[in-house]
């Protein structure tokens, strides 16, 4: 009875092997891709076979399915590319060189935030259909850091602030040149182009001569504040020194003057010193 099954099942694996040989699929090249706000990436995926005609007989078609209502980002029918999404106009493609290798692959250029998603890459031909389901992470790195000092309304201290720009949102860490850590006011709101703007904020002595250091710990970016050097003068130092300034301007210029007359003035008179009298005849 066991050597019936057997024989059964070696039977029945045989007369599978030619359509599992012809089983249509469609492979990703990889599962996930992490790219920068502002940059590009190639997505791909791989199908089993060469259409016989791939003028007529292939379908690629791109979906982005978790954003909403599903958007189509492009697709290939009968050698005809298209875009319907007014998201992506303009700025993605197909790869259809690539086609000839038996991969479906399109590139995204001037990355946005909003670009994060799963996507579908779908593939049609006359052996079969399949798809796979590919993720995509747009971040952006908190490199440019703007600083900002003002002063408190007594005086003696001061406000530090830092601010910069990414995603996703990174806390901010405040730490003195001994390494001590300060408590800060840190808010966040998102941008326009999906980007979180973070400003935060520590108040400190204004006479304690060290730095600070703000830190975005998400990309390791820092900025650094050196007190008191660093601190801005009060309104209206600027114009008392600029008074000061061209007062010693005058006053300079109104001594060189002098002096320059002075020795003019000696000159003239020992000119007039060595000069011989001469006699002038007078005829009345």
């Amino acid at each position: 009875m066991d050597l019936v099954i057997v024989v059964a099942l070696v039977v029945l694996q045989v007369s599978l092997q030619p359509s599992l040989a012809a089983l249509f699929t469609v492979e990703a090249e990889h599962t996930s891709y992490n790219s920068e706000y502002g940059g590009s990436v190639v997505m791909g995926c791989r199908f089993s076979s060469k259409p016989a005609n791939p003028q007529n007989d292939l379908k690629v078609i791109w979906h982005l399915t978790d954003a909403g209502p599903d958007q189509e980002v492009i697709r290939l029918v009968n050698n005809l590319e298209s875009s319907v999404s007014s998201k992506f106009k303009g700025r993605v493609k197909l790869l259809t060189d690539e086609l000839k290798n038996s991969w479906a692959k399109i590139q995204i250029s001037d990355l946005r935030i909003t670009d994060s998603g799963m996507y579908q890459c779908l593939v049609q031909t006359t052996e079969g259909t399949d798809y796979k389901t590919i993720a995509l992470s747009v971040g952006a790195p908190y490199h440019s850091i703007s600083k900002q000092i003002e002063r408190t309304a007594e005086g003696d201290k001061v406000v530090l602030t830092c601010q910069s720009e990414g995603y996703p949102v990174s806390p901010v860490v405040w730490q003195d040149e001994r390494l001590q850590s300060y408590i800060s006011n840190t808010t966040t709101t998102t941008t326009p182009d999906g980007l979180i703007k973070v400003v935060s904020q520590i108040e400190v002595s204004s006479s304690e001569k060290t730095k600070y250091t703000c830190n975005f710990t998400k990309d390791h970016s820092s900025a650094t504040f050196h007190i008191p050097d660093d601190i801005p003068p009060r309104q209206g130092e600027n114009d008392i020194l600029i008074v000061v300034l061209c007062l010693g301007l005058v006053l300079t210029a109104t001594g060189l003057g002098v002096v320059i007359y002075r020795r003019r003035k000696g000159n003239y008179l020992l000119i007039l010193l060595n000069t011989e009298p001469k006699l002038i005849n007078v005829i009345y």
